[in-house]
């Protein structure tokens, strides 16, 4: 994909605004119609969440408080959402107060850790032992629900395909804790200008290029690319999604050793029977065309095998290799960059390039009218930007072309706490994703200056704008990176995003970044941190290292 575009006035008042890209974090509370005080599956337990009534239950006038607060998301977006819901249902009220996306998880952890939390809806793709305990409202029970919204089951408004759902392969010891019912693909950003100042006319297309590109971009006296160095970005943020984006070039095989077998509890015949190991198809590893089995990828990991071995790999050396290249091109003092920092350097022209997603299309002239945003008095002077997808790296290691990580976002979470609030929480959820929800949703985005939506929605009864709707078709899809515990996902960032482990990580390849150790050192001592927390990362999963003695059965219940 290619798709260049030279920034106009009419661009500031285009559509549009999501969670990923949103910025502004206070969030206060939507005057309601009476005035009111201020105020990214393993096995898991039932939550507390009962199931949802039964659809002949008489309805009964909905009351109670729903407070949400969501990482990094607008406030004036969710405040319109909330006033048009409590205009709806007058005994509710709604209040928002968004939180910084630094110490957001650190945040939510400690509100579960002083007892049930007073807030209700959140995001919670960064705290996955939560989920394990059962501690967010369960949605699939719902699905079969009639959304008061709409006058049809509330799955029947949802695009499951594009959520990556498959209801017919959904069990009893399956739950869904996060809902994603919009989408994100990542997608690098280039400053036009300068790229045509040294010469080069068309972004690049291999890895090669791109740092062939970037030679010429330093030399020039330009940052090449605008990227986050601290722990955050490491793991969760832009340094992470490349960290795991190119490993996925050299490990493509993860799927022969993490998928279902014949014997096990996750096979199913209709779908595992037919499959075959096809890389030229970037799609061939997803989860409807093959199961995985959790238990297989732990065992990988225990006995070092294939892509799961990280000392003496020559695929993990050459995938490492080339990423401590790439970071070499990043801002002065890269480990202490945040994601603010870097963005300000794009946008104010220093930087080539940056990470971000189709969102930016209409954020980034938001952002540079913005003189909080661009640090200048009346903002910065717009430059022409395009877009393209992630160049490959070449090589005798490498098994396929680069994808990128396109995956449905949301994350949006429920904590769980009795019937009654269940019910209140389903049903704003129910509203939102509904047509009349959804257009009070993407009108505020329209008029905010902080908000950008950064994919289509997964949802079928929703129109967008033709523009808009035409704008995401521009983006070519190469597959995704993610959704399933490759070598790549499992184990690039630390052991399966147990904290300890993905700590000790984020320091050793922050010295092995730096030039502190060889890429041998780094193998050797990250093979030690894999095998130091695996049993501790299989335990905050519920699950023992006498679990992987046969991988073909159901593990044990835990509590």
């Amino acid at each position: 994909m290619k798709w260049n575009k030279r920034l106009s006035p009419l661009l500031a008042v285009l559509l549009t605004a999501t969670l990923i890209a949103a910025c502004t974090n206070s969030g206060g509370e939507a005057t309601p119609q009476q005035p009111v005080p201020e105020e990214q599956p393993a096995q898991q337990q039932e939550p507390a969440a009962p199931a949802p009534a039964a659809e002949t239950e008489t309805k009964t006038e909905l009351e109670g408080t729903i407070r949400i607060s969501l990482p990094n998301a607008s406030a004036s977006v969710w405040n319109a959402v909330a006033k048009a819901y409590m205009e709806k249902h007058p005994k509710v009220n709604v209040v928002v107060d968004n939180k910084p996306l630094e110490g957001y998880r650190e945040w939510l952890t400690a509100q579960f850790a002083a007892g049930t939390p007073d807030v209700d809806l959140v995001v919670t793709n960064e705290v996955a032992s939560l989920h394990e305990n059962g501690s967010f409202v369960d949605f699939y029970p719902f699905f079969e629900k009639v959304n008061p919204y709409t006058g049809k089951k509330w799955k029947e408004s949802l695009d499951l395909d594009a959520m990556g759902i498959n209801l017919a392969n959904v069990g009893a010891d399956d739950h869904m804790y996060m809902l994603n019912f919009e989408s994100v693909q990542i997608v690098w950003v280039y400053n036009k200008e300068i790229f045509a100042s040294v010469g080069i006319q068309e972004p690049p297309k291999t890895f090669s290029q791109l740092i062939e590109a970037f030679e010429k971009i330093k030399a020039a006296g330009y940052t090449p690319l605008a990227l986050a160095g601290n722990s955050h970005s490491m793991w969760s943020g832009q340094a992470g999604w490349l960290v795991r984006i190119y490993a996925d070039q050299y490990m493509r095989d993860s799927i022969h050793v993490v998928r279902s077998q014949p014997e096990d509890y996750t096979y199913l015949p209709e779908i595992d029977d037919a499959w075959t190991f096809d890389p030229s198809d970037p799609y061939n590893d997803s989860n409807s065309k093959v199961t995985k089995n959790d238990l297989r990828v732990w065992k990988a990991i225990k006995d070092k095998e294939g892509p799961f071995r990280v000392e003496g790999n020559p695929k993990w050396a050459a995938f490492m290799e080339n990423l401590k290249t790439l970071f070499q091109y990043t801002p002065d003092g890269f480990f202490g960059v945040n994601d603010e920092q870097a963005y300000s350097l794009f946008l104010t022209g220093k930087a080539a390039t940056m990470m971000s997603t189709p969102g930016s299309f209409w954020q980034l002239p938001k952002d540079f009218a913005s003189e909080e945003k661009a640090g200048a008095q009346g903002g910065v002077k717009p430059f022409e930007y395009g877009f393209f997808n992630m160049p490959s790296m070449e090589g005798a290691e490498v098994m396929a072309p680069a994808r990128t990580i396109h995956i449905p976002i949301g994350f949006y979470s429920f904590v769980a706490k009795d019937a009654k609030q269940t019910e209140l929480d389903i049903d704003f959820m129910m509203y939102l994703t509904s047509p009349e929800g959804y257009k009070v949703y993407l009108t505020a985005i329209q008029n905010s200056q902080d908000a950008a939506l950064a994919g289509a929605p997964a949802l079928r009864d929703i129109e967008l704008p033709e523009e808009m709707a035409a704008a995401f078709a521009n983006f070519e899809a190469i597959g995704n990176t993610e959704g399933f515990p490759s070598a790549a996902n499992s184990l690039a960032r630390g052991v399966w995003d147990h904290q300890p482990s993905v700590q000790d990580w984020v320091g050793l390849v922050q010295r092995y970044f730096g030039g502190q150790v060889t890429t041998e050192q780094y193998l050797t001592e990250y093979q030690g941190i894999v095998d130091k927390y695996l049993a501790p990362a299989m335990k905050e999963k519920k699950l023992e290292l006498t679990d992987l003695e046969h991988p073909e059965r159901r593990p044990p219940e835990r509590n």
